[in-house]
């Protein structure tokens, strides 16, 4: 459990992950081929200890460090995103049984927790349609085992969508990795009644040549397509022209939906590009938020007043980011002072791409 670094972009800092190493071995995993969660590697498990041991700290005994950022989210009530890096009800939550023991822990507190996930079961987790929403992703309806070799069929997953659905969850659709050629409209049709909707799109790890040539083979896309932002991204241009007729669909269905680029959170409907609908409480003074509320000309003292109200601006940060990357910042406040009119950094509103025709 720790706080995303991209907690200026991201309503939902609060980062959980069960598992290290995901088994579903998805080919456009950015993940497995940066060999952050490599899915033919030995199975690690979460220390569900520590979990247990922060929220017994933060709740029983009042022990909350104003400079420690997780500690103020926490204790704030914000949701957590449980999946982020590795799936949560992936099979071997059928024999380790880790992301119940994490709820068995979280539920006594009464912890929001968004779950992403390819699965079609929770096992034996107490999940509460109270305390739990789900993000399904799906990249496409046409059971494309090439592409994601073992991750259950549609039809296994629309079932449990539709038993989700029943039983009072709020479920939204991930389109994650929206993949050119492979996700189609179709998948907005099969889930038409889904309570959000969000796209973000493919991105290539520059330093792995096999997962570079087998994703621009596999769309028909050429390397002069993407722009390197860390990894490797299409083009924004490319991605709105691509996005486009989705964009249409889900307004013409009165559906609520976000873009997640980074460059394209102006796009959607929601406050939390997770979908405002799963969500408890997520944060004001990320993009996303500050556009919602203020515009795409949102200022810095706009920025500075959410950061206050959330008493998060003497929360220390630095240790989130590489050496390299901290340029003398330590708490919250001092990243946005420092980035905040760059047009290269997520923490500025100059970051969006806003060339539309």
């Amino acid at each position: 459990m720790n706080v995303s670094s991209k907690f200026a972009i991201c309503g939902l800092p609060i980062r959980v992950d069960t598992y290290k190493t995901c088994s579903f071995g998805c080919k456009y995993c950015f993940s497995n081929y940066r060999k952050i969660m490599e899915f033919d590697k030995q199975l690690q498990v979460g220390n569900i200890k520590s979990v247990e041991r922060k929220l017994d700290k933060i709740f029983n005994k009042g022990e909350v460090k104003p400079e420690n950022f997780l500690d103020v989210l926490i204790s704030e009530g914000y949701d957590w995103h449980c999946g982020g890096m590795s799936d949560p009800f992936q099979p071997a939550e059928k024999k380790f049984q880790i992301t119940k023991q994490l709820l068995d822990v979280t539920n006594k507190y009464g912890m929001h927790i968004l779950f992403s996930t390819k699965s079609d079961i929770t096992y034996d987790c107490d999940i509460r349609p109270d305390l739990h929403t789900f993000q399904l992703s799906v990249t496409n309806v046409d059971n494309r085992t090439d592409v994601e070799p073992n991750v259950p069929s549609i039809e296994d997953r629309y079932k449990f969508y539709k038993s989700l659905k029943e039983r009072g969850f709020k479920v939204g659709i991930r389109i994650q990795p929206f993949i050119p050629k492979i996700s189609t409209l179709d998948i907005v049709d099969k889930f038409k009644d889904a309570d959000h909707f969000t796209i973000e799109g493919l991105k290539l790890v520059p330093q792995n040549k096999e997962h570079k040539e087998y994703l621009l083979e596999l769309t028909g896309l050429k390397s002069s397509d993407f722009t390197q932002m860390g990894l490797l991204n299409l083009k924004p241009e490319i991605r709105l022209e691509l996005y486009k007729p989705f964009i249409k669909k889900l307004q013409e269905n009165n559906i609520s939906y976000s873009i997640a680029d980074n460059d394209l959170h102006q796009l959607g409907t929601s406050k939390c590009c997770c979908g405002d609908a799963l969500i408890h409480k997520s944060t004001d003074f990320n993009n996303t938020a500050m556009l919602y509320k203020y515009g795409i000309d949102y200022t810095k003292e706009q920025v500075d007043s959410e950061i206050l109200k959330c008493d998060v601006d003497c929360c220390k940060c630095n240790q989130l980011f590489t050496s390299n990357r901290q340029e003398g910042c330590v708490t919250v406040q001092d990243f946005y002072d420092k980035r905040f009119d760059r047009k290269s950094s997520p923490f500025s509103p100059k970051f969006l791409y806003t060339n539309q025709k």
